[in-house]
This record gives structure tokens, sequence and C-alpha cells, in this order.
């Protein structure tokens, strides 16, 4: 600045005082051009030229009104800071849109997050008691599920979409015969205690829950080829290749038993809508006979030897009461009905 530039008023000065910093700058500045001028304003001073050798030196003081009129000149001195104003005004919508874009963004992150967990939700296939059921899995292989069952598996056999997962694998829960579609990939059946891992065949199994952790699992093969494990023993196994061998895993940790033959259409019976037992105790064929026509059948104390082992066998259709008379009979006992179902009692029972 020039030696001669003429210093701010101390009104001015002070006036200065309640501007921003930045602000009370830029204004020091324009009086520092005006300063450098040499001529004190006069009556016959031209105002606009004296604005215009500011402007050139701080572009940025240069601000239209809205109307496209030239601001008037006593005003000119404001506009630079109103402008600035302006500018941060102007920055507060593109500050919201940028968190809107955020919370966008977010929003849509969870639903993919959300969309993927329940696309990882297993499918299930149920038949409920007193019913059977049919389905056709992803690779087109084919299961028949007795009363009482549940079947999971991932969708489509795949570990993430449309990426495929090592195995085609699924849970039983129950009894179900399974036409497993040849894959390059193993078809897995997993059980509460065991695991059945074959590439195409036709084999039955039943693994009806008696608790939380561990069920009897009896394989039966029809048709191909089985290998046979406990679930948390893989190493210890048994193939089974000739129609008719079965094998049993009574729990999680216990190797399976070996092949050994056995009744196909006894195993079978309940795809025809039959019932069999083989040399099951009381108990085992009263549930079994619950799950088959959705009744509760019931024990009464009276009853002697219960565990004493006991076959049946019907190959087609038949009526509960028709295989509670026969089971009766066989074992000295009587029947009667209940709200619910029926009360088996031992037939020298007074009641």
């Amino acid at each position: 600045m020039s030696d001669d530039t003429m210093p701010i008023p101390a009104d001015l000065e002070d006036r200065l005082q309640e501007e921003p910093a930045d602000e009370r700058a830029d204004l020091k500045a324009v009086w520092s051009v005006l300063g450098a001028a040499k001529a004190r304003a006069t009556a016959e001073a031209d105002p606009d030229a004296a604005w215009s050798a500011v402007v050139q030196h701080h572009p940025e003081l240069d601000a239209t009104p809205s109307d496209g009129a030239s601001a008037p000149a006593a005003d000119r001195t404001r506009t630079a800071p109103a402008s600035r104003r302006e500018e941060r005004s102007a920055r507060r919508p593109q500050r919201r849109t940028q968190w809107r874009i955020a919370a966008g963004l977010a929003l849509a992150a969870l639903v993919l997050v959300g969309g993927l967990w329940l696309w990882r939700q297993p499918v299930t296939v149920t038949a409920p008691a007193g019913q059977q059921r049919a389905a056709t899995l992803p690779d087109g292989s084919t299961v028949d599920l007795n009363s009482g069952t549940t079947l999971t598996y991932r969708r489509s056999f795949q570990a993430w979409p449309f990426v495929e997962a090592e195995q085609r694998r699924v849970r039983l829960d129950g009894e179900a015969f399974f036409e497993v579609a040849d894959g390059e990939r193993a078809f897995a059946v997993e059980t509460a205690s065991a695991q059945v891992l074959v590439t195409g065949t036709r084999f039955n199994v039943r693994a009806h829950p008696e608790n939380d952790t561990d069920a009897e699992t009896e394989v039966t093969v029809v048709d191909g080829r089985v290998r046979v494990s406990a679930l948390k023993q893989p190493d210890e196994s048994v193939v089974l290749s000739e129609p008719g061998h079965a094998s049993r895993v009574t729990n999680a940790t216990t190797a399976p038993t070996p092949p050994q033959s056995t009744s196909v259409k006894h195993i079978l019976a309940w795809r025809d809508n039959g019932f069999a037992a083989r040399a099951q105790p009381l108990a085992a064929v009263l549930r079994d006979l619950e799950r088959r026509y959705d009744a509760v059948l019931q024990i009464h104390p009276s009853v002697q030897r219960t565990r004493a082992p006991i076959s049946l066998y019907y190959p087609g259709p038949t009526d509960l009461e028709t295989i509670l008379h026969d089971l009766c009979t066989a074992r000295d006992l009587n029947y009667r009905p209940t709200s619910r179902g029926f009360e088996l009692f031992s037939a020298s029972d007074p009641r």
C-alpha cells in the first residue's frame, strides 16, 4: 500500500470490528485499493470508475443483483460481505444433499445386508402329522416325506447368490425317501446323529429325533451306493451297495453298524400309505402311529411289558382303529377313545 494512503476513519474501523475476520480483511483491501488511486473523492469524482478499479484487483467483489440491475454506489462497499454470506448459504443445501446421499447409501447397504440374510435362510419343507409330502430339490432330486418330517436345505444349493456350495446338502428330521439326481457334487443328508453321502441313488433315511441332541438314524439303500457315518466321526463309515442293505447310527459319536439285509417292502410301506413296525417296543410303535395318524395315544399304568418287541405290517391304507385292535389282540390289551385319541390298558384291568 502507498505511503499516502488515507488511514481508515475511526468510526469505520469500529464498524469493521463487527464483521468476521475474513470479511474485515476484504474491506480493508478495498480501502487500500481506493487509497492507491491517489485522488480524494470529490463531487466531480467518478464512483463507477473507482469501483471498476477495485473490481480489477478483487474480481470476487463483483456481485450483480439477481434482477440484473447495478447496485447503488452507496451500497457497493457492502456487496462483497453479502456475496460471501450468500456463498455460505448456498453451501448449506449442498451439505444437506451430501447427507441425503450418504443416508441413502447407508439405507441401500442395510437393505442389501438384510436381503442377503433372508436369502441365506434355509428352505423348509414339512409334512405335518397325518400327512405326507413330496418335494423336488433344486438339482432335480425328489424327496418323499413321511408324516411328522421336516427337510431343510440351502436355497438353490448355493453358498451365496451365484456361488455353488461344495455339496448338495440337506438336513432331515423324520423319515424320507430320496431319489438323487446324478451330479458332480456329492449329495449329503445330515441328521441329528449321522451323515449320508451319495452322488446318485435311491435310499430311505429314518431319523425321528427323540431329544434335542441325538436320535437313531437308519439308512436303507434301494439302488446305488451310499456312505454312512456318524455326524461327529466322519472317518468311520460303512458303504451300502446292495439293495436292502441297511445300517444304523445310534448317536453322533458312535460308528455305524455293519451292513445288514432288511425287507425293503417293510421299510417303504409308508410310501403306499401303509404301516410297518419291526421288533419295536410298544412306546416306539405308538409314537409312529401318532405321527402317521395325527392322534394322541396313551399307555395306562396297568399295561405291563411295554418294552417287549412288536412287529406289524400293513402294505396299504389301513385305519388307526384296525391297527389298534390287532395290536391289543396280540398283547392282551384293550383300548378306549379319549378326547384327543385313544388309551391302551390291560384287558384284566377292571376299568
